[in-house]
């Protein structure tokens, strides 16, 4: 087996549950921002939801089919766009500096969620003290994937965190992976990617690389993609799938 071998791993979905990421998320923005801005914590954390599904709407609209359409540079106005949002809608005058209570309150808040599925924990570390390198492939931004990774008892075990912002390039075709590939100085052949989104399965193998198909969550259930190299089910399974990957190469 190569020296090196590289895993890239998806995080909602994949390693964490979203449906109960996002609901302790806006929960803990909310009960952030209350004690110092006034207003209610459920305010907060309704103004939060409404922003996050504003945000999400403008990126499909940006970036899906069109990966390479500046990420980075949506990405600079966001925070601050993001802090003027929830003011407005709490009533509130913005504070000046509010790009910078965006990022504080974003990385504070992450750092008390925790919803990975049962495993992860294990199959990191399992992973890691086989010599795996593990990177995180994700359409979060990288800031939001070290607090999250940090919340969840996660980050330790992985290395850059994939992340659109770090390769300027979102998670909407094949060059998203070609991008962290190259970035990592990994060929395509020789990486095993693990997702659960069809679309971005799709992706990863037209670059050349094995997928391994996330199918862990309760909640959302997609159908196999023809030509995964693995299916799982269980995260506790991980280390032994990505061990056979890379046996049959």
């Amino acid at each position: 087996m190569p020296d090196e071998r590289f895993v890239f791993l998806d995080f909602d979905d994949t390693l964490s549950d979203p449906f109960v990421f996002h609901t302790q998320y806006v929960r803990e923005i909310g009960a952030l921002l209350a004690p110092q801005y006034g207003g209610d914590a459920e305010g907060w954390a309704k103004a939060a939801i409404d922003l996050l599904e504003k945000l999400e709407s403008e990126y499909l609209a940006r970036f899906t089919t069109n990966p390479l359409n500046g990420y980075c540079a949506w990405l600079e106005t966001v925070r601050e766009r993001s802090a003027h949002h929830m003011f407005e809608r709490m009533g509130l005058p913005t504070p000046a500096d509010a790009a910078r209570i965006a990022r504080e309150t974003q990385f504070n808040a992450l750092l008390q969620c925790n919803a990975a599925f049962p495993g992860a924990v294990q199959a990191l570390t399992e992973l890691f003290e086989s010599g795996y390198r593990i990177q995180i492939a994700s359409g979060q931004e990288s800031e939001y994937l070290m607090a999250a990774l940090m919340g969840a008892g996660l980050e330790s075990f992985t290395e850059s965190k994939f992340g659109p912002d770090l390769v300027d390039c979102a998670k909407e075709g094949p060059e998203y992976y070609q991008q962290i590939f190259e970035a990592t100085g990994v060929r395509a052949a020789e990486a095993v990617v693990v997702d659960d989104s069809p679309p971005a399965i799709g992706w990863a193998m037209q670059t050349g690389a094995a997928v391994i198909q996330s199918r862990v969550s309760r909640e959302r259930h997609f159908d196999v993609v023809p030509g995964v190299a693995m299916v799982m089910t269980d995260l506790r399974d991980l280390p032994e799938l990505v061990k056979t990957v890379f046996a049959r190469r």
